[in-house]
C-alpha cells in the first residue's frame, strides 16, 4: 500500500474541501435551448412550408454573451449557419427549403459555451407542403408570432408590448398581442421546453399589473328600470389604466380568458387583483362595464368615460368582453345591460342603408368600425339573421351592407379589409353569431362569398380576409398600416394573428387535418380518407366528431374517423372533413383536400402508421403497408408489373432513408438504443415506374410520410395495458378475452403467424362484452395444427393506439 505524504494529503484534503464548498451556480452547465414548435401540444407537428419558400428557424437558450456560440444545422445538407448568441430569446436563421410535398426535414439548433466546451441542443421540424392558403396561413401565424416574440419588452420577471413599429402607451397592445399566442395554444401552462410559455407568462404577469379597482353601486337605473351592476355583491370594478378603459378592457378580457385557466390566481397586480382566481377578476371587469354603461336617453353602450355618451367605436370593446365572459366562463352579465344596449342600436342604426353610426346614424370617418361594431353588439344582445328589433331586420340590414361594400378596395374609410380595427369587430360578428357564418350574405346584391377563404385567384369576385391578411403581411412577420388612425398601427399584428386563427377568445383551436390514401389515384379506385391527424391546439381538449363532404356540396354528410369515396373520371376532386372538440358549446374546424386522379404511371402514396407507443418487453414493429401504389401490376405490354419494390425509413432525421428497409421492419434495436423519448420518423416508399413505363421517360416514383413513435419508460402509465389476453382455440376460429380497461375507448385486435410479431389488423372492439371484459371472436378461417398469435392495442376516438397488450397464442386442433 502507498502511502501519500502528510502535507499532500492535506492539501489533497483541503482541495476536495474547497470543491464541495463551490456554490452550485458555479458549477458548470450546459446550456439550456429550446426551439419553437408549430403546435404547442405537440411538438413533433413540423412547421409548414413550401419548396422554395425562405422561412425562420426559431429558437432560444438561457445565456448569452461573447463565448456563446449558436449554430443552426438545416437537416438538408446545406451549411450551417452560425455565430455568437447576443440575445438569449432569439437564435434565429432564414432558409429555403426545397422538396417535393411530404419531405420532412429536422433540423437542429445547438448552443455552445466555448469557454466550458459544454453544449445544448434541440430540433426544430419543417415540412414541405403543397402551397395553399391553409399553408400560407400557417407561415404568416408562425412568422408573426416570432415577431412578436422578438419583439415583447422583458423586465425582470414581465413582458410587455409598448410598440411594434409605432409607439403606445396603451395596455391593449400587450393584451391583444398577449391573445394572439393564446389562441394559438401557447399557454402560461404549457410546456416549459415551448420558448413561448415563458413569454406568455411574462406577458400574463404584466397584465395584471395594470388593472386598478374603484367602488360602485349596488343599485342603477337605466331607461328600462333598476338593476344591480355589481353581480358579485363586492362593491368593486376593475379597469385597465392608462385612459381610454371602455376601449382597452375588452382586449384584457379577452386574453384573462383564452388563458383557458379560469380557477388561477393573478401573481401580481394591485390588492383587489392579486391573489384572486382569474374568473373573479373577470367578473369585476364585466361588472364594471355594467356600472359604466351609458344610462340616459339613447339607449345603453360605452364610451370614454363612465356613463358617457355612447360612441359606437368603444361600443365594440364592450361586446367584445361582455360575449366571452359570459360564454366561456359563465360570468353574468345582467340581462338589462343588454336590453339596454338593443335600444342604442336601433338609435345608432341607419334604417335605409343599416350602417351603424359613430354617435347616431352618421359613421363620421367612415362606416368600417362603426357598422362592425355595431354588429358584434347585436350578437353580445342575442340578435341575428331574421331577427326583427323595433320593427327592422338589424342584422341582416348590416349584413347586406357588408356583403354589398365587401370586394371595396383601397383604404380604411372604404374597405373594412383595408381597416384591421373594424375588420377585427366584423370577424368577431361572424364568428360569434350563433351558428357562425361562413358565407356573408346580402338581401339585395351579390351572391354570397366565403368571407375567410375566397381568392380572386379560384374564381371569387373578391380576396377573403385569409388572402388579404397574408399577402398583407411584412416578410419580417408583422401588419402595419391598415387603419385609419397611427396610434391603430400597433395593434394590427396581434389582430391579423387572432383573426387568421379564427378563434378570438380561447386556449387554442381544433385543426381538421385529411389524409388521403391513394392520392394520386386512378379512375374507379377507392381511396380511404382519415381525419384521425386532426389535433387541438389546446392540450385540454379532444376532437370528437369527425364528418366528411365527399362530393364538395358544403354538406357533410358521412360520419366518422374514415371515409372512402372513388371517382370515375380523370380530374381534381376536392373533398372536406369537419371536426369538432368537447369544449361546451362544442367548436368546429373544417379543411379540405383535392384528390388527383389521373392515368398510370401514378407515383405511390406512402402510409408510415402510427403514432406508435412501444413499451419495454415487447418487439418493436413499423408498418408501412397501409401504403397503396395506384397503377399496381399495370405496365406498358410486355414490361414488369409496376409495383412498390422498396420501403426505406428515415429513424434518426437526417433524411438519408438509410435505418431500416422493408414494410415491418423491427425498430427494437435502434429506438431501444435511443431511449424513453417522442420521436419523428419517416417512410419513403419507391416504384419501378422507369422498367413499367419506360416510354414515360419518367424514372421511378416515390412518396413520404411521417409517423411519430413514443418511446415508453418501464413505469410509464402508457403501459399499463392489457396483461390477461387469453386466446381460446376452436374449429378454424379463436375466441379471445381480456379485462377492458376503465375509460378505454376500444381496442384494435391483431392476429400474427410469428411470435413477436409482426401483427396484421384483424377487427376492433367498441364496447365490453361482459362487464369489464373485452370479447373477440376470430372467425379467421385458420388453419389446422397452426400457432397463431394475438394482441389488443388500446385505441382512442380518432384510432391513435397507446399500448399494447401481452401476447396470448393458441395452435388449431380438431375438435
Amino acid at each position: 500500500m502507498t502511502r501519500v505524504p502528510w502535507r499532500l494529503s492535506l492539501l489533497v484534503t483541503a482541495g476536495f474541501l474547497a470543491a464541495m464548498l463551490v456554490p452550485v451556480a458555479a458549477v458548470a452547465q450546459a446550456p439550456v435551448v429550446k426551439t419553437v414548435p408549430w403546435v404547442a401540444s405537440n411538438p413533433l407537428i413540423p412547421h409548414d412550408t413550401w419548396s422554395g419558400k425562405q422561412i425562420t428557424l426559431k429558437g432560444t437558450a438561457n445565456v448569452q454573451g461573447a463565448n456563446i456560440q449558436y449554430t443552426w444545422d438545416f437537416g438538408d445538407g446545406s451549411p450551417v449557419a452560425t455565430g455568437i448568441v447576443t440575445n438569449q430569446y432569439v437564435i434565429q436563421a432564414t432558409h429555403t427549403y426545397t422538396g417535393a410535398a411530404g419531405t420532412v426535414f429536422t433540423a437542429r439548433l445547438t448552443v455552445q459555451n466555448t469557454t466550458t466546451g459544454l453544449s445544448g441542443s434541440q430540433v426544430y421540424f419543417v415540412g414541405i407542403r403543397d402551397r395553399t392558403l391553409d399553408v400560407e396561413v400557417n407561415v404568416a401565424i408562425d412568422q408573426g408570432l416570432w415577431y412578436l416574440h422578438t419583439t415583447q419588452t422583458r423586465t425582470v420577471d414581465a413582458g410587455y408590448w409598448s410598440s411594434g413599429n409605432a409607439g403606445s402607451s396603451y395596455g391593449a397592445i400587450s393584451a391583444l398581442n398577449l391573445n394572439a399566442f393564446e389562441v394559438n395554444g401557447h399557454l402560461e401552462v404549457g410546456s416549459p421546453d415551448n420558448p413561448y410559455t415563458e413569454t406568455v407568462a411574462r406577458s400574463m404577469r404584466w397584465l395584471f399589473t395594470r388593472l386598478a379597482a374603484v367602488g360602485i353601486p349596488n343599485s342603477q337605473t337605466n331607461g328600462l328600470g333598476s338593476f344591480n351592476p355589481d353581480s358579485n355583491g363586492n362593491g368593486v370594478g376593475i379597469y385597465p389604466v392608462g385612459g381610454y378603459a371602455y376601449y382597452q378592457g375588452g382586449s384584457f378580457v379577452d386574453a384573462i380568458i383564452a388563458s383557458g385557466t379560469p380557477d388561477a390566481v393573478a401573481p401580481t397586480g394591485g390588492g383587489s387583483v392579486v391573489g384572486r382566481k382569474y374568473r373573479d377578476i373577470v367578473q369585476d371587469m364585466v361588472d364594471m362595464y355594467a356600472y359604466g354603461q351609458y344610462d340616459s336617453s339613447g339607449g345603453g353602450g360605452w364610451r370614454y368615460n363612465t356613463n358617457e355618451f355612447p360612441d359606437n367605436s368603444a361600443c365594440q370593446w364592450g361586446a367584445i368582453a361582455l360575449i366571452p365572459a359570459e360564454r366561456e366562463w359563465g360570468i353574468v352579465v345582467p340581462q338589462i345591460v343588454k336590453d339596454w344596449n338593443r335600444v342604442w342600436l336601433t338609435y345608432s342604426q341607419n334604417a335605409s342603408t343599416g350602417v351603424f353610426g359613430y354617435t347616431n346614424t352618421a359613421p363620421i370617418w367612415g362606416p368600417y368600425a362603426t357598422t362592425p361594431s355595431g354588429m358584434v353588439q347585436a350578437v353580445m344582445d342575442g340578435i341575428g339573421r331574421g331577427d326583427q328589433v323595433s320593427g327592422k331586420y338589424m342584422w341582416d340590414l348590416a349584413e347586406t351592407y357588408m356583403r354589398n361594400n365587401f370586394g371595396n378596395c383601397c383604404g380604411a374609410t372604404v374597405s373594412v379589409k383595408d381597416y384591421y380595427y373594424g375588420l377585427f369587430s366584423f370577424v368577431k360578428a361572424l364568428l360569434l353569431h350563433e351558428p357562425p357564418i361562413t358565407m356573408l350574405q346580402s338581401q339585395t346584391g351579390p351572391p354570397p362569398i366565403d368571407w375567410y377563404n375566397a381568392e380572386v385567384s379560384k374564381g371569387d369576385s373578391t380576396d377573403g380576409v385569409a388572402r388579404t391578411l397574408v399577402n398583407d403581411q411584412n416578410v419580417a412577420g408583422y401588419w402595419y398600416g391598415h387603419n385609419y388612425y397611427g396610434d391603430q398601427y400597433p395593434m394590427e399584428t396581434g389582430i391579423a394573428i387572432i383573426i387568421l386563427n379564427r378563434t378570438i377568445f380561447t386556449a387554442g383551436a381544433p385543426v381538421a387535418v385529411i389524409e388521403a390514401t391513394p392520392n394520386p389515384a386512378v379512375a374507379g379506385q377507392a381511396i380511404q380518407l382519415n381525419g384521425g391527424g386532426s389535433f387541438h391546439q389546446d392540450a385540454s381538449k379532444t376532437i370528437d366528431s369527425w364528418d366528411w363532404d365527399l362530393n364538395n356540396d358544403g354538406t357533410y354528410e358521412t360520419p366518422g374517423v374514415t371515409a372512402s369515396v372513388s371517382f370515375g373520371a380523370v380530374g381534381n376532386y376536392v373533398v372536406g372533413l369537419r371536426v369538432s372538440d368537447n369544449s361546451v358549446p362544442e367548436r368546429f374546424a373544417t379543411t379540405t383536400a383535392t384528390v388527383r386522379v389521373t392515368t398510370p404511371p401514378v407515383a405511390p402514396t406512402a402510409n408510415a402508421g402510427g403514432p406508435y407507443s412501444f413499451c419495454p418487453g415487447r418487439t418493436w414493429f413499423l408498418d408501412g403497408r397501409g401504403s397503396v401504389n395506384p397503377d399496381e401490376g399495370q405496365s406498358e405490354p410486355g414490361k414488369p408489373p409496376d409495383a412498390i419494390i422498396e420501403y426505406a425509413w428515415d429513424l434518426d432525421g437526417n433524411a438519408a432513408f438509410d435505418n431500416a428497409f422493408g414494410a415491418t421492419p423491427d425498430v427494437t434495436a435502434f429506438f431501444g438504443a435511443r431511449g424513453a423519448g417522442s420521436y419523428l420518423i419517416a417512410l419513403r416508399v419507391t416504384d419501378n415506374t422507369a422498367a413499367s413505363f419506360p416510354s414515360s421517360g419518367m424514372g421511378n416514383l416515390s412518396d413520404t410520410d411521417t409517423a411519430i413513435v413514443y418511446v415508453r419508460g418501464a413505469t410509464d402509465p402508457a403501459c399499463a395495458c392489457v396483461t390477461n389476453l387469453a386466446a381460446r382455440p376452436k374449429l378454424n376460429k379463436a375466441d379471445l378475452t381480456w379485462t377492458w380497461r376503465a375509460g378505454a375507448h376500444h381496442y384494435n385486435v391483431y392476429r400474427g403467424t410469428i411470435s413477436g410479431g409482426p401483427y396484421i389488423k384483424i377487427g376492433a372492439v367498441y364496447a365490453p362484452g361482459l362487464p369489464n371484459t373485452g370479447v373477440y371472436m376470430d372467425a379467421g378461417p385458420l388453419t389446422l395444427n397452426m400457432t397463431y398469435y394475438w394482441i389488443v392495442r388500446e385505441a382512442a376516438a380518432n384510432n391513435d393506439e397507446s399500448c399494447q397488450s401481452n401476447q396470448a397464442a393458441a395452435t388449431m386442433r380438431a375438435r
